[in-house]
């Protein structure tokens, strides 16, 4: 599951030499790893870019219009422009089963907000959807598309049928706060949202309360849920809980300090790699790389970056790691001597991941599709 996605607050210019409209060519002096590049709208910290079935989606607004929207899609292979198409302004995106889901401010009789429901590959508009939220966090499980950021709403994805939807439950309100792709997770078993106060558990079927981890010393949640065989894990400032799936009791908790604040993590066959920044006085200013234990939480090894990580993201088999100077590393164990590095440029940009390659969209309007360099 992708992690924690923000704009990196750098400074600098890209690559120059990207023409309006080109792709599937690889500029000059890309980055090393780079597949393909392509020409895209500016991102918006509400949507990373997301693949299914190898398509990969990406939205952001018009350079010229910074009202407007356009969703445009790609073969992730060769950077070819399948379709696209311009909303109002996009204010989620994600992807599954061959069909690409984007939330668009506004609708009909009052409604937050719309939700469009596309075929992956021909843009074809199967069905919309309003729903009482912004539709900023979207996650899809089991034949289900859940949208939350005002209510939290359950819809089929065969037709865009709403099962139900909360605005709130036991006092808990489902307002997004971090990049949204962190606070929505759903299983064939629950769905789950990271609140200001901890993480609550819903059934799938009627949005009924299962349970509330809800403690008196926990920071906004901001990354995780991230639910995965047993567990459930989530992070807030320098904080990272592992929770029961099934009951939402706590096993460990582990801090990082004061100034620290958790940007993402990636659950590995024995560990849990943990990504933090620290970027206040008395500190300084770097990032770090923890390696956890799955069974208590202990550490295991640590990695210094000399500036902050600032978003991260997964493949199927490995930990992607950005920093605010441009540098991104794949990461499967600390205990590696080398980890393999890029160098995208000391500018804003957003990072997606397929099963294999990762995605890096820059506010100057271009995407890089990278794989891991030798």
């Amino acid at each position: 599951m992708p992690s924690r996605r923000s704009f990196l607050a750098t400074s600098g210019t890209l690559l120059a030499g990207v023409l309006a409209g080109c792709s599937g060519t690889i500029l000059s002096q890309s980055p090393d790893g780079t597949q393909w590049t392509a020409s895209v709208p500016e991102p918006t910290s509400l949507s990373p870019p997301c693949v299914t079935n190898g398509w990969l989606a990406v939205g952001g607004y018009h350079s010229s219009q910074s009202g407007n929207s356009q969703l445009a899609v790609f073969d992730a292979t060769d950077g070819a422009r399948q379709w696209d198409i311009d909303l109002e302004r996009i204010t989620g995106l994600t992807a599954s089963d061959g069909r690409i889901y984007a939330g668009e401010r506004g609708g009909p009789r009052g409604a937050q907000a719309q939700i469009y429901a596309f075929d992956a590959s021909s843009g074809e508009q199967l069905w919309t959807q309003a729903v009482n939220n912004l539709a900023s966090a979207l996650t899809v499980s089991d034949e289900t598309l859940y949208a939350a950021n005002g209510s939290l709403a359950a819809l089929e994805t065969s037709d865009g049928t709403l099962r139900w939807e909360q605005s709130s439950i036991d006092g808990i309100d489902f307002t997004v706060i971090a990049a949204p792709d962190d606070q929505l997770a759903a299983d064939d078993t629950a769905v789950y949202f990271g609140n200001q106060g901890g993480v609550v558990a819903l059934s799938p079927s009627n949005g009924t309360l299962l349970w509330a981890w809800q403690p008196e010393n926990w920071p906004s949640t901001t990354v995780g849920p991230l639910p995965v065989d047993t567990h459930v894990y989530v992070g807030a400032d320098g904080n990272v809980a592992a929770l029961d799936r099934t009951t939402g009791q706590l096993q460990w908790r582990s801090s990082f300090g004061m100034d620290a604040r958790v940007q993402g993590f990636h659950k590995t066959e024995s560990s849990l790699l943990v990504a933090e920044s620290t970027a206040q006085a008395p500190s300084g200013t770097f990032g770090t790389l923890y390696e956890l234990s799955l069974q208590n939480g202990t550490e295991r090894y640590e990695r210094r970056f000399e500036t902050p990580v600032t978003q991260t993201t997964s493949t199927l088999d490995r930990f992607i790691v950005g920093t605010d100077a441009g540098r991104v590393t794949w990461v499967d164990r600390l205990s590696s001597f080398e980890q393999a590095q890029t160098t995208i440029s000391s500018e804003t940009f957003l990072l997606g991941a397929g099963d294999e390659q990762v995605f890096a969209q820059t506010t100057n309007g271009t995407l890089y599709a990278l794989t891991q360099p030798s």
